[in-house]
C-alpha cells in the first residue's frame, strides 16, 4: 500500500471513530439526557424519617414527672466517608470516644450502609460547633437535634414509671414502627402505654448530594407527637413516702379504696433512670443489678404475709360457723398440732382467754392456729380466693406476679407430698407455703375498708393529645366482690380497730379519724423477718389505704412502724384531702 493510501486509511478511521463518539455523546446527551438525569435524582432522592416527640407522663395535677427536651445527637453515614481514617479520627478527638469504639457502632450488620448511625448523644455546643465549622471536610459527618427523655425527680417514681432505653433485634422484629436508632419503654408506665406515648412518626423524600447532604426537600409528612398520660399519683404524697423508706428495702402503698387509684407507691432500692439513659458503666449496672433496683418490689416481689393474712382464717372460720363472735378460746403459749408443737409469737408468754376480736388486735397465733385447723385447709383457701389472692390484681403495670395461694392440690403436683394439717396451721397464721404481693395485699385490705368490693388497682387517669383533647379516662373497674356479710365483716373490723387503738399505734389516728390496722411479721431465715403494717382511715366511708413493708427489716417490731403509716396519713389529709372525711 502506498504512503498515499496510508494516510488517507488513516484519517478514515480517524474520522469514523470521532464520529462513532459524537454519535454516542448526543445520543446519551441529547437524545437520553432527560431518562439519565432523572436516574441520576432517582439515586439520590432518600425517604428520612422525621422522628417525633414522646408524650409526658404527668401526675394527676398536671406535674411532669417524664418528658422529651431537646438534645444534639452524632449521626454518622457510613457508605458516604470518603477517607473514614482521617474523618473518624478527627471526630475522636472532638466527642471523646476511640475511633474502635466509633466504628464498632457503624459496622453493626443489621444497619445498612446508608442509613445514619447514632454515635454520641447529648453533644456540648462547643462539640456542635467544632464540627460544624469543618462538615465540608467531615462528609457523612451530622449534627442532629432530636428528642432525649428526662426524669425531673430522677429516682422518685422510678419503679411505676420505668425508664426508655433503646430498641433490641427482638423490638425490631416484632413492629415495624422502630428503626434502631430508636427508644422504646422498657418498664413501669413507659413500657405500659408505649403505644399511645410513642406518636407517629413523620416522613420525608428529599434530595442529597454525594456527601450524603441535603440538597432538595421533595416532599414532607409531619410527625404526630405522643399522647399525654396523666397518672392517678399525687407527687408530694409520693416524695414523702420515698423519704419515710428511705434506703431501706421495702416497699410503700396508698390507694384510694373507693375507686382503686393508686396514689403513691415505692419500692426501695431504687435507681435514677436519667443515668440508665444517658449510659452506666457495666461495673454501676452490676451493683444495681445485685440490689435488684430493676425489681418492682410492690407488685413483682412475693413474700409471705405473716399475720396480716389473718383476717382472712377469721372471716373463714366465721362463714363457716366454725366460731363465732362470741367465742372465747383460753390462748395458752404453745398448741401441739399433729407431732408439732407450735408456739405463740409472744411464747413464753401467753394472751389467755380471747375472743375474736381481742385475738385480732393481739394476733395470737394460738388462736389462729386453733380456728384455722377446725375450718380447714378448704374453706381457708375459699375466702383467701374471694379477695383474689394467688391471682394478679390486673394492675397497668407489666410484669405483675400471681403470688402464690397453696392447696392440697398444689402441694401434691408440686412436691409429690400429702398435705398436712401443720400446713394448714402455719397457713392460718400467713406462712408456710403461702405467698403474696404488696399490691394484692393492698387490695385485699381495700376490699376489707369496703365490705368485700375491690376495684382494678390503677395509675391511668387519662389520656390527652397534645393539644390536650382527652383520648381515653379511666372508669373505676371492680376487680371482685367478696359476699361477706356486715356481722362478720364487723369483728374484722373492730378487731382491727383496737389494734390501732393501741397506745403506740393511737398516732395513726390523725386528727381523731378512726384507724384500722393489723400488723405481721413473717419469718424468712434463721434470725430474719418481714414486717407489714396494712392500715386505713375513716370509719363510715374509709378515705384511704395505707401499706408498708420491709423486707429482711431492721425494725424492732411491726409496731415500729406506726409513726410511719401517720406520717402517710399525715401527707395525705394535708395534702390530697384537706379536711377528710372525720369518720
Amino acid at each position: 500500500m502506498s504512503e498515499k493510501s496510508k494516510i488517507t486509511l488513516l484519517y478514515v478511521i480517524v474520522f469514523l471513530i470521532s464520529f462513532t463518539l459524537i454519535s454516542r455523546i448526543f445520543y446519551l446527551q441529547i437524545i437520553k439526557g432527560k431518562y439519565y438525569k432523572n436516574v441520576y435524582e432517582n439515586k439520590s432522592i432518600r425517604i428520612l424519617e422525621i422522628p417525633t416527640v414522646r408524650g409526658k407522663i404527668l401526675d394527676r395535677n398536671g406535674v411532669v414527672l417524664a418528658e422529651d427536651v431537646p438534645s444534639y445527637y452524632l449521626v454518622i453515614t457510613k457508605s458516604y466517608l470518603k477517607d473514614p481514617d482521617k474523618e473518624l479520627s478527627y471526630v475522636s478527638k472532638i466527642i471523646g470516644m476511640s475511633v474502635k469504639d466509633i466504628k464498632s457502632k457503624l459496622d453493626n450488620p443489621g444497619i445498612p450502609s446508608f442509613d445514619p448511625v447514632i454515635i454520641k448523644r447529648e453533644l456540648t455546643l462547643k462539640q456542635v460547633i467544632a464540627i460544624k465549622e469543618h462538615s465540608f471536610e467531615l462528609p457523612g459527618v451530622d449534627i442532629s437535634l432530636r428528642a432525649k427523655r428526662i426524669y425531673p425527680y430522677k429516682e422518685i417514681g422510678e419503679n411505676f414509671l420505668g425508664f426508655v432505653g433503646l430498641v433490641t433485634k427482638e423490638d425490631l422484629e416484632h413492629d415495624k414502627f422502630y428503626s434502631y436508632n430508636d427508644y422504646i419503654g422498657k418498664q413501669g408506665i413507659e413500657k405500659e402505654y408505649e403505644q399511645f406515648l410513642r406518636g407517629k412518626k413523620g416522613k420525608e423524600e428529599v434530595q442529597i448530594d454525594a456527601s450524603g447532604r441535603i440538597i432538595k426537600v421533595i416532599s414532607s409528612i409531619p410527625p404526630v407527637p405522643g399522647d399525654n398520660i396523666y397518672l392517678t399519683i399525687d407527687i408530694r404524697l409520693q416524695k414523702e413516702l420515698e423519704k419515710i423508706v428511705g434506703n431501706r428495702p421495702g416497699v410503700s402503698i396508698a390507694i384510694d379504696p373507693d375507686n382503686g387509684e393508686i396514689l403513691a407507691m415505692v419500692s426501695h432500692p431504687s435507681f435514677d433512670p436519667n443515668k440508665i439513659i444517658n449510659g452506666i458503666s457495666d461495673k454501676e449496672y452490676a451493683k444495681l443489678s445485685k440490689q435488684s433496683a430493676f425489681f418492682n418490689r410492690a407488685v413483682q416481689g412475693e413474700y409471705p404475709s405473716g399475720s396480716t393474712f389473718k383476717p382472712i382464717t377469721l372471716i373463714a372460720a366465721l362463714m363457716t360457723h366454725t366460731i363465732t363472735k362470741d367465742t372465747i378460746i383460753y390462748c395458752r403459749n404453745s398448741i401441739r398440732i399433729g407431732n408439732v408443737t407450735f408456739r405463740d409469737w409472744i411464747y413464753p408468754n401467753a394472751f389467755g382467754y380471747q375472743n375474736p376480736e381481742e385475738a385480732l388486735a393481739n394476733s395470737s397465733d394460738v388462736f389462729f392456729y386453733t380456728i384455722g385447723t377446725k375450718t380447714g385447709i378448704d374453706a381457708i383457701d375459699k375466702y383467701a380466693k374471694a379477695f383474689g389472692l394467688g391471682e394478679k390484681t390486673g394492675i397497668d403495670l407489666p410484669s405483675e406476679s400471681t403470688g402464690l395461694l397453696p392447696s392440697p392440690e398444689w402441694k401434691k403436683k408440686t412436691m409429690g407430698t400429702e398435705w398436712y394439717i401443720g400446713d394448714t396451721a402455719n397457713l392460718s397464721i400467713g406462712q408456710g407455703f403461702l405467698l403474696v404481693t404488696p399490691i394484692q395485699m393492698a387490695t385485699l385490705y381495700e376490699g376489707l375498708a369496703e365490705n368485700g368490693l375491690e376495684y382494678v388497682p390503677h395509675f391511668l387517669l387519662k389520656i390527652t393529645d397534645s393539644s390536650g383533647n382527652i383520648i381515653k379516662s379511666y372508669g373505676k373497674k371492680i376487680r371482685l366482690k367478696a359476699n361477706i356479710p356486715d356481722n362478720v365483716m364487723n369483728v374484722v373490723k373492730k378487731g382491727m380497730e383496737m389494734l390501732a387503738n393501741r397506745p403506740e399505734m393511737r398516732i395513726m389516728k390523725i386528727g381523731g379519724r378512726t384507724v384500722y390496722a393489723k400488723t405481721g411479721t413473717a419469718e424468712v431465715g434463721k434470725n430474719a423477718v418481714d414486717h407489714w403494717l396494712i392500715a386505713f382511715s375513716g370509719k363510715n366511708k374509709p378515705d384511704i389505704v395505707g401499706l408498708f413493708f420491709f423486707d429482711h427489716s431492721n425494725f424492732d417490731s411491726s409496731h415500729s412502724l406506726a409513726p410511719l403509716m401517720a406520717k402517710l396519713f399525715d401527707t395525705y389529709y394535708k395534702t390530697i384531702k384537706t379536711g377528710g372525711n372525720n369518720g
